[in-house]
């Protein structure tokens, strides 16, 4: 899976473009200033899907000469493929994955390190994304950052409620060794969400122990709507209907898969029905809860069922 180290003592930052709408100068920048981060690589990885890199790339590289950032096709679509042509392209012992949408904090790095350092043992590490404060001043991003509904855990809790059965691509590290004992990400799940799940699922069957790096901080730092999240939830109904078909059994989320489309469109209903007069938060609260709810029920059962309007899976 991965090519030869030629750097013993080298950590390697992949980030895979997704890509998002924001400042990704701006994130580059932050990856060249990084404090007390030894020897260290960032590797961008594309599949054509931001037509505006270059010239971002460009402007980077004219403030910041040196540089740790370069940029590698993926040859392949998809977040999985990236992260994989990521991988093979690295030279570090260690290696950091890091989304495309999280501006790190100037001791990320440096936080990784000192956790593999100190644990003793070949572990996976996992850091925060926090939306930056500013953003937190929208509801619905407050919402879904302080209940888990974007990543699968609710953060600014971490620290005293660890359960030790968490991975995202998002903010991780793990040795090399690790990574080529599990295996790369499974490209036939190019979207978020999904496949850094089913990753999960490969690690924590190898006994892994994955663990919370508080001070591995990144700022999520670009608005994120509703529309974007439900995109998202359709997406992950589909994958995990794949999922299932590919090995029968119970799938994931299996308490969603259960819920009906004619049940959810009419809770839906009722909760808009009530929306005409002036609304509580925790009325909005429930209608973007049964958004992202039916939006996963309809990818599930679309790509389980068939539709003329299914999504893709893969």
């Amino acid at each position: 899976m991965s090519a030869a180290i030629a750097r013993p003592g080298c950590a390697s930052v992949i980030v895979a473009l997704n890509p998002h709408d924001h400042d990704f100068v701006a994130t580059m920048d932050a990856w060249a200033v990084q404090a007390g981060a030894g020897d260290h690589e960032v590797i961008v990885v594309h599949d054509g899907c931001r037509p505006s890199l270059r010239s971002e790339y460009a402007a980077h590289r004219w403030r910041h000469p040196s540089t740790p950032v370069r940029i590698v096709d993926s040859g392949a679509p998809g977040r999985a493929a990236s992260n994989n042509a990521g991988v093979r392209a690295s030279r570090g012992d260690l290696l950091v994955f890091v989304a495309d949408d999280f501006r790190p904090s100037r001791g990320l790095m440096a936080a990784h390190r000192a956790f593999h350092a100190l644990i003793g043992r070949p572990a996976v590490g996992v850091g925060p994304g926090y939306f930056a404060e500013a953003l937190r001043d929208a509801p619905f991003l407050r919402w879904i950052e302080d209940t888990g509904r974007i990543f699968g855990v609710v953060f600014p809790l971490a620290g005293v409620e660890w359960s030790g059965d968490f991975y995202y691509v998002g903010n991780a590290s793990m040795p090399r060794a690790v990574h080529d004992a599990v295996g790369g990400y499974d490209e036939t799940y190019r979207h978020d969400l999904f496949d850094d799940w089913e990753f999960a699922q490969r690690l924590f069957a190898a006994g892994l122990a994955v663990r919370f790096v508080p001070r591995a901080i990144a700022w999520h730092d670009h608005d994120v709507t509703l529309e974007e999240r439900a995109l998202a939830m359709r997406r992950l109904g589909a994958c995990v209907a794949a999922r299932e078909r590919a090995m029968p059994g119970p799938p994931p989320w299996v308490e969603l898969t259960r819920l009906s489309v004619r049940d959810l469109e009419e809770d839906l209903r009722e909760v808009r029905r009530r929306l005409d007069a002036p609304a509580s938060i925790v009325a909005w609260r429930h209608l973007w809860s049964a958004e992202l709810n039916l939006a996963f029920v309809r990818g599930y059962r679309d790509e389980r069922y068939g539709s003329a309007s299914r999504p893709v899976a893969g």
